[in-house]
């Protein structure tokens, strides 16, 4: 009731549109009175009631600025009813004076027609003016859902971006800094070399690898924001149409109609001025029965042609509204024929069949059409929200494949290539006589690991061997648990990127557990929460992070590699939970 209230207090009641809106349903309501209640002059009667009530409406439109100066919302409602109540007050004794002046209107009259009025207004504007709240709020919300997704997609054209770039600047170093100096070391450690002393090609090694390759490992292990070329993304931002869109849901749709049907009360008042109290109560009663005759048709509704196309939705419903509201409104008039025709003749009848039909299935469309709307805009609002969230997982998708392109980079640097480089130093500095043999051996090292910078690395990083080996390293210090409910670890192998983040993740969290926390018990889950993600739940029975310490370069990597992560901690321990991209199809990237 507060929230009720409250509505009528808002700024959307007493809008232009709101009162627009009203304003018809108005006309419609009270030409109905009209033809009920006149016995002379309708037509006339009709022209200079909706003049009057035009002249009504924009009169409680000028009152908008002073009424929303009032701070507080139930003198601003106060202040809102006594308008309505005045204005209509007006209107209905203009229309005494300038078209009913030779009937008899007593005050029974004027304050029946003037309770239907009023209750019209006040009933068009609460409803209406939610309808518009709702309006804006939505447009709100698709606004700030439209500018994410242009924000998204930006930053994954930045990424783009920047993977091509990186790509260039990585083959250009390859090419001017990495492949000539490696060339010459090739040439020089060769068999056939006899050019250079040995302890000259070790000082040769050693100069390659301060000059070249320990600044290109340093390079790729900088921040995250270049690497080499990964896998597109896929343009998500042009998927189809959301299922529900261009559909209307019968069910769902009569609902909202259920609730209008007691605002048939509002009837109440003119009804009582036409016939006895006892005769008009029993009327509302039987124009009540829609209630039932609706619930009837939604529950009976077969559940296969529950949606349906807009078009034939709209006659579908047309129709049960004509049946469930024309029914009831024939029995009254069926019923009250007798008393009718004592003041009525048969015209007035059909008038009043007609204008009441018309103004009962307005309103049930009126209804039904504001749910129709609302779920249009949810199914829309729906569908960006998975626009966005699949244009996120797409960057994070990207973010991860340039981190583990440059991981891999980083690992035939700094392992093989830089060992076989220090090798052959040492073995050229020992004093130890190099014969073909050894040259040999030097040679095809080198060679090998430098082959290595086009392959990238390990291809398929294995998550069965990292758990065992992780379980092994801590043994004895302590337990560490692996679950797998989903079984996805054999399935982790297809995507190389998201198994070699979920190894870094699980690496880092656990060795803060057990060095920051003194962990003895750490528990890794992995399951398969959503459609594009792999999450990995690491639980402990350590203190956790200390309070106030700032993060580190373990959240960093969280927050490079993880779509989304969280760090909770209680009295039991510390729960890290990240979400992992993952494409169980796709490939490595190159």
């Amino acid at each position: 009731m507060d929230a009720l209230i409250r509505r009528l207090a808002s700024p959307q009641a007493m809008s232009t549109s709101t009162l627009a809106v009203t304003f018809v349903f108005f006309v419609i309501g009270t030409s109905a009175v009209i033809s009920f209640t006149s016995t002379n002059a309708t037509s006339l009667y009709l022209l200079v009631s909706a003049a009057l009530s035009a002249a009504i409406f924009g009169a409680i439109g000028l009152c908008r600025a002073p009424l929303g100066r009032l701070a507080d919302y139930r003198v601003r409602v106060a202040a809102v009813l006594a308008v309505v109540i005045v204005a209509n007050l007006e209107r209905i004794l203009a229309l005494d004076e300038l078209v009913l002046r030779l009937e008899v209107t007593g005050a029974r009259t004027l304050l029946t027609r003037s309770a239907s009025a009023v209750s019209i207004t006040l009933a068009g504007m609460i409803v209406v003016g939610e309808l518009a709240h709702r309006r804006e709020r939505f447009h709100a919300v698709v606004a700030a859902l439209t500018a994410r997704s242009a924000e998204l997609a930006l930053a994954r054209a930045s990424y783009a971006d920047r993977l091509r770039r990186a790509t260039d600047e990585l083959q250009s170093s390859i090419r001017t800094i990495l492949d000539p100096a490696l060339s010459i070391v090739v040439r020089e450690v060769g068999p056939e070399s006899t050019a250079l002393s040995t302890l000259t090609t070790a000082r040769l090694i050693k100069e390659t690898l301060r000059a070249s390759v320990r600044p290109m490992i340093d390079t790729l292990a900088g921040a995250p924001g270049s690497g080499s070329p990964a896998s597109p993304a896929q343009d998500l931002s042009a998927s189809p149409p959301h299922a529900g869109q261009g559909t209307i849901d019968i069910h769902d749709s009569i609902r909202p109609v259920l609730g209008v049907v007691p605002f048939r009360l509002i009837g109440l008042p003119f009804l009582v001025a036409a016939l006895p109290l006892g005769a008009a109560v029993k009327a509302i009663i039987v124009l009540t029965l829609t209630w039932p005759l609706l619930s009837a048709v939604r529950r009976l509704w077969p559940a296969r042609y529950r949606i349906m196309t807009t078009r034939r939705a709209i006659l579908a419903l047309t129709l049960t509204y004509l049946v469930a509201v024309g029914l009831p409104v024939l029995l009254f008039i069926a019923g009250a024929i007798p008393r009718l025709n004592e003041t009525f003749d048969t015209e007035k009848v059909v008038a009043l069949f007609f204008w009441a039909l018309v103004f009962f299935v307005a309103n049930a469309w009126f209804a039904s059409g504001v749910f129709i709307l609302e779920r249009s805009r949810r199914l829309t609002e729906e569908r960006l929200i998975e626009v966005n969230r699949q244009i996120e997982l797409s960057i994070a998708r990207m973010r991860q494949q340039i981190w583990y392109a440059r991981r891999n980079l980083t690992w035939v640097l700094h392992g093989p290539v830089q060992s076989a480089l220090v090798s052959a130093a040492l073995r050229l500095e020992s004093g130890v006589a190099v014969g073909p043999a050894e040259r040999v051996l030097i040679h095809d090292s080198i060679v090998e690991a430098y082959a290595r910078l086009s392959v990238g690395g390990p291809s398929h990083p294995d998550f069965t061997r990292f758990s065992s080996d992780l379980a092994r390293m801590w043994s004895g210090i302590c337990e560490i648990e692996f679950r797998d409910p989903d079984e996805l670890i054999r399935r982790l192998e297809a995507d190389p990127a998201s198994t070699a983040s979920l190894i870094e993740i699980a690496t880092e969290s656990v060795s803060n557990a057990i060095r920051h926390g003194g962990s003895t018990f750490v528990s890794l889950t992995v399951s398969d929460a959503k459609i594009g993600l792999v999450t990995l739940v690491v639980t402990d029975n350590g203190t956790g992070p200390s309070s106030g310490s700032e993060p580190g370069i373990g959240s960093d990597l969280y927050a490079s590699l993880a779509h989304e992560w969280a760090l909770t901690g209680s009295a039991a321990g510390t729960t890290l939970t990240a979400s992992v991209p993952w494409a169980p199809q796709g490939p490595a990237p190159e």
